[in-house]
């Protein structure tokens, strides 16, 4: 196999998965956080509709487009103006390059935050809020106001993502608003990563910007909730007063990319259109992996491993902590040692809570390995014995320690 060690940890994991499917050996999936539900049908109708689309548009999407998400976004308030890119992850890069100041993440985080601040080489301007398990990985309003006041007269914006990836938690509203008073009392923008946001299992959940909406830039995709990660397209909304900041990472992004694909931008405009198809979708979409959840974590819950419980989408943040001793007798010290561990030793395959900025000895487990169509199959007809096998494999291994 050759060498993987310098691309992202997660598609090292998929890369992984595929060499070991080649060479015939029994493996349990729980790396890549790809959702592997069939996408909507109706998405994929309006894509070879639109497939003689061919010309060149703009970083702000077509104007259907634009319109369209302008149209879900804007409020008597605020109003937005529109990014369009090849993705979430693309995006990020852009707004993460445009702004100079200090940058905050709240971790552990998505591995292509602190990816990208390496690559532009501006690890002096970012600041990391970390959280842990004791309180859900929910970030502590004092310890958030102290870095503030630190950096009260520099500019500054944080990321914050909600539901959280790789944790599978949320914040209450409650203290999303509490969290908007004080990085509106000490002016920090605020980039809202809301690509779980439609998974959250609680129905009421809000956005942030709801309560800082002056300093939010919304942002999202169709990778998650629409099971769409391979189209490609996601984008950011900034509220007007943000022009300026707007106007910036829009000429970063023509530089970078010119436009995402123009077939990609029309079947979106037309999905999200049809509100009746998205709603239908995404509840049935949640259903099913609150079911998948409800199947597979009380495999683990007689044994001392910890996690904090999953209120969206199809992660699980598991703690090995309580078997640290254990696991250095087997010469694993850290999260990095124990992922690959499980993965040589027992074809269990996972990402690392370091990659994630997290010290603790914890793996993310993403529990997608299965196929599903939402939109036709019921519940029953789902097949999850892979990963019951695999979670099984895990237990077994953590009673032989004892």
């Amino acid at each position: 196999m050759n060498d993987i060690s310098n691309i992202s940890p997660t598609l090292q994991s998929k890369l992984y998965l595929q060499e070991m499917r080649r060479l015939g050996r029994s493996v349990y999936n729980f790396g890549l956080g790809e959702n592997p539900v069939n996408q909507p049908s109706f998405y994929v109708d309006m894509l070879a509709k639109h497939a003689n689309q061919k010309s060149y548009t703009s970083s702000e999407g077509i104007t259907p487009l634009n319109d369209c998400l302008k149209n879900m976004y804007n409020t008597e308030n605020t109003k937005y103006e529109v990014l369009v890119g090849n993705g979430l992850k693309e995006l990020l890069f852009v707004v993460q390059s445009a702004f100079k100041g200090k940058i905050i993440h709240v971790t552990p985080s998505w591995v292509s935050y602190s990816e990208h601040i390496d690559l532009l080489d501006r690890m002096d301007d970012l600041i990391e809020i970390k959280t842990s398990i004791e309180n859900d990985f929910r970030i502590n309003l004092d310890v958030l106001e102290s870095v503030l006041q630190l950096h009260d007269q520099e500019p500054k914006m944080i990321l914050l993502n909600y539901p959280n990836n790789p944790t599978g938690t949320c914040y209450s509203n409650d203290h999303l608003k509490d969290i908007a008073e004080l990085l509106r009392k000490y002016n920090c923008m605020i980039f809202a990563d809301e690509i779980y946001l439609n998974l959250c299992y609680r129905g009421d959940q809000r956005s942030i910007s709801e309560f800082a909406p002056e300093l939010t830039i919304r942002a999202t995709s169709v990778s998650k909730d629409m099971a769409c990660g391979g189209y490609r397209i996601g984008w950011c909304v900034f509220p007007s007063n943000l022009h300026t900041f707007f106007e910036t990472c829009r000429n970063y992004a023509s530089r970078v990319y010119s436009c995402s694909a123009a077939p990609i931008q029309y079947a979106t405009c037309e999905l999200l259109e049809n509100k009746e198809v998205c709603k239908t979708y995404i509840e049935k979409t949640k259903q099913l992996y609150q079911h998948v959840i409800a199947e597979l974590l009380p495999i683990i819950n007689k044994t001392k491993l910890i996690y904090p419980s999953p209120s969206s989408a199809w992660y699980v943040f598991i703690d090995f902590t309580n078997y640290k001793s254990e696991l250095a007798n087997l010469g694993v010290y850290d999260s990095i040692d124990l992922s690959v561990y499980l993965m040589k030793n027992h074809n269990i395959i996972t990402v690392a809570g370091q990659h994630f900025r997290d010290d603790s000895l914890a793996l993310r487990f993403s529990l997608v390995d299965f196929s599903f169509d939402v939109e036709t199959e019921q519940f029953e007809d789902l097949d999850i014995e892979n990963m019951k096998r695999g979670f099984h494999e895990m237990v077994s291994f953590l009673s032989s320690l004892s």
